[in-house]
């Protein structure tokens, strides 16, 4: 295992990840991962699409065929063997976890770098994460689009403008990022995961908590199993970046594993390499919110046994939730999430509707 003590206080840093491969069918969630929640090498499965559940192994879920696999020039790679290494690295910490949620508070600094990276790692290597990169994508090509044209029409008559914009507009997409030719679907998910110990780094300075469900309820995982929560009430600076969400982390039917925001240096609590560690088993409603979670950040399948809370009432839930924890900040701690007007601006108690102010209506 690479030893990570010496660099770790530097934030970010891309390493090699590529190398030949002859693995054509790439688990998306590795297997280690899903073994906790089979019985007899079987996994239930419920389809979030079709309201339909089946049974079946292992080995034929959260699968793709080269899913991490990209062309460079004539050379043909893949980040499955670097990621086969990470979840080789992290299985003995995911088990002695399992075996004993005592033992997060021994831990050494490889381990805990060691299934940090994993989890970083886990949250990027999904089709979720390409979900979110394509709709990101589409939405700035857009923009573009809007921007040339309106430009080709600032600077041209009608007729020129109309001849000129009938040339641009079927352009392919990767030309208006002015790419020699289309990406290919696992480029910037490889490109993130290069970076992984920086974000590790961020997962290591947070607090860690874990803990047994009750008896009455059980967890079950998902096609995007680092599932992440944003916190509705919280400053103006703090935006949706990747230390400022609130990750839950089922390890099993029975133990689950809570990430929190990393302080940063505006919190009370001054930021160290490593965050705070407790092992405290979770309520009802704690687990029922981290089922929701999971839902809610799932793409397609849950894996696991248990009652399924739908989807859509998992979202609205959540909302509704978000909703009135904000208006009962705004409305009585004085809370007030709008960005200064200027350099500097007076402390001062919010006016007007919590909700409309604090979604910008006002």
């Amino acid at each position: 295992m690479q030893d990570f003590r010496e660099p770790y206080e530097d934030k970010f840093w891309n390493e090699p990840n590529l190398s030949p491969t002859q693995v054509k069918r790439q688990h998306y969630v590795p297997r280690l991962f899903l073994r906790a929640f089979a019985s007899a090498n079987k996994v239930r499965v419920f389809d979030l699409n079709e309201g339909k559940e089946y049974r079946t192994s292992i080995a034929k879920i959260a699968v793709a065929k080269h899913f991490y696999d990209i062309d460079i020039k004539d050379i043909h790679l893949s980040t499955e063997s670097w990621l086969a290494q990470l979840e080789e690295d992290a299985a003995p910490v995911i088990n002695k976890l399992l075996s004993n949620p005592d033992n997060i508070l021994s831990l050494s600094v490889d381990e805990e770098f060691s299934i940090a990276r994993f989890l970083v790692a886990l949250r990027f290597r999904t089709p979720a994460f390409r979900d979110y990169n394509d709709k990101m994508f589409t939405s700035i090509l857009k923009k573009i689009k809007e921007m040339a044209r309106e430009q080709v029409y600032h600077q041209h008559n009608r007729k020129e403008a109309d001849a000129i914009w009938e040339r641009m507009k079927d352009k392919p997409d990767h030309w208006w990022f002015n790419e020699p030719e289309p990406q290919q679907p696992a480029t910037i998910a490889n490109f993130i995961l290069g970076e992984v110990q920086g974000f590790a780094n961020l997962i290591r300075a947070a607090p860690w908590r874990i803990g047994f469900a009750p008896d009455s309820m059980r967890l079950y995982t998902s096609d995007n199993p680092v599932a992440g929560y944003l916190r509705p009430v919280r400053p103006w600076w703090e935006g949706a970046a990747f230390a400022s969400f609130t990750y839950f982390v089922p390890l099993s039917p029975k133990v689950l594993l809570k990430i929190e925001r990393r302080p940063d240096q505006k919190d009370k609590e001054k930021p160290e390499p490593q965050g705070k560690r407790y092992r405290n088993d979770f309520s009802e409603w704690e687990i029922s919110f981290a089922q929701h979670v999971v839902i809610n950040d799932a793409t397609r399948y849950l894996y696991g046994e248990g009652p399924i809370v739908d989807k859509g009432c998992a979202v609205s839930c959540l909302e509704q939730i978000g909703l009135a924890q904000l208006e009962f900040a705004t409305r009585y701690l004085g809370f007030d999430p709008r960005p200064p007007t200027g350099a500097f601006r007076e402390s001062r108690p919010p006016t007007g509707d919590p909700i409309k102010r604090s979604l910008g209506d006002e």
